[in-house]
């Protein structure tokens, strides 16, 4: 038992953290259906286990979420220390979504919330003006009025990558490896730790990310070999960088961090080719490989569907392109000559934070 001071009436109140049972996963389950953010981020729920027969398992407490930019994640929500072995549904369906339409998805979420345990969520998505017809709910509609965007701007996004969200009290050592394992790979995957307090006779509920670790510096698999062994980049961070580019080029890449630097939640300098702007809803991959220009990989993303963000920023003649090894990251190229103005910064913090250049678009020409 601990005690925190409220600062109200300068009482102290008894707080206690409990550990969850079936009945507070049930409870965290159907809280998470209604208020996804739970979860860290913004979600909107569509489907649950029982609408995947043929990869999940009777009792599973699995979900589908779609997140803000349209990518789906497969979400599990466990008791007590989550291992591998519990978490294979998590990992299949994942890869089944891969294979899922966007007009299978809005049935899925038709049959989800025609469900009598989800009457509450009905309600709410009816009063958010979502459309439904008798066997299909309209995912592009249902994304635009849970995140107040226009419908339009989901009709390209709509899962187009996956992700992996896995919510526990606590995580064994192999599901760390194979969560981080992923993230190296592509693969979006996140563990969140969740605790259940009891404050004042209210249940509260906290959760943090853990894994992989949102700390950029030396991860725990490092920290005993000598300095010499670890990986230049690791222990330079942005010098090893400069130290590849051309001085124009590395005044450039300082104008990106000083542009961004609201909209950024870390820098990980952590690979010899690239290093990563991580902002509170999508990241950019900025490629240092070149010694005479820098790329800038927008993460997660078709080519179309980055090419028609640029458009609003009026940024003529700026090209998207694949660079090989990077699938997941349509990049466009900045030259030591190009100078970064206000409509760059408005552009990169726009896809940072999520936001929407169709609503306010950028266009800095002069007449």
């Amino acid at each position: 038992m601990s005690k925190m001071y409220t600062g109200s009436g300068r009482v102290f109140q008894e707080v206690s953290s409990l550990p969850v049972d079936e009945e507070g996963l049930q409870d965290i389950k159907r809280r998470v259906k209604i208020q996804p953010h739970f979860l860290g981020e913004p979600l909107v729920v569509v489907a649950e286990a029982e609408d995947f027969p043929t990869v999940c398992q009777p009792g599973d407490e699995t979900m589908v979420a779609i997140d803000s930019i349209g990518r789906c994640a497969a979400v599990t929500i466990a008791m007590g220390v989550a291992d591998i072995d519990q978490q294979i549904a998590t990992l299949q369906l994942a890869a089944h979504l891969a294979q899922v339409s966007n007009e299978d998805i809005g049935r899925l979420a038709r049959n989800f919330i025609d469900r009598p345990a989800n009457e509450q969520l009905r309600r709410l998505w009816e009063d958010m003006d979502v459309e439904m017809s008798e066997d299909s709910v309209e995912i592009a509609s249902l994304l635009a009025a849970a995140f107040e965007r226009d419908a339009e701007d989901f009709f390209s996004l709509v899962n187009n990558s996956q992700r992996i969200i896995i919510a526990a009290e606590g995580f064994s050592s192999r599901l760390v490896g194979v969560i981080e394992w992923m993230n190296h790979h592509g693969v979006n995957a996140i563990g969140l730790r969740y605790r259940k307090f009891i404050v004042g006779g209210q249940d509260v509920f906290f959760a943090e990310q853990v894994v992989p670790k949102t700390d950029p510096a030396v991860d725990g698999s490092e920290q005993h070999k000598p300095t010499e062994q670890i990986e230049p980049w690791r222990i330079k961070g942005r010098a090893y960088h400069a130290e590849r580019l051309n001085p124009r080029l590395v005044a450039i890449m300082d104008d990106i961090l000083k542009a961004t630097k609201d909209s950024t939640f870390t820098v990980n300098w952590n690979n010899k080719y690239y290093f990563w702007i991580r902002g509170p809803r999508r990241n950019l991959r900025v490629r240092t490989y070149s010694r005479d220009h820098l790329e800038i990989g927008f993460y997660n993303a078709a080519p179309a569907a980055v090419a028609e963000f640029l458009e609003p920023y009026d940024l003529s003649g700026l090209e998207v392109v694949s660079v090989g090894g990077y699938s997941d990251s349509p990049f466009v190229t900045i030259g030591p000559d190009m100078r970064l103005d206000e409509r760059w910064a408005a552009l990169l913090n726009d896809w940072l934070s999520g936001a929407n250049p169709g609503k306010t678009r950028v266009s800095l020409r002069k007449h």
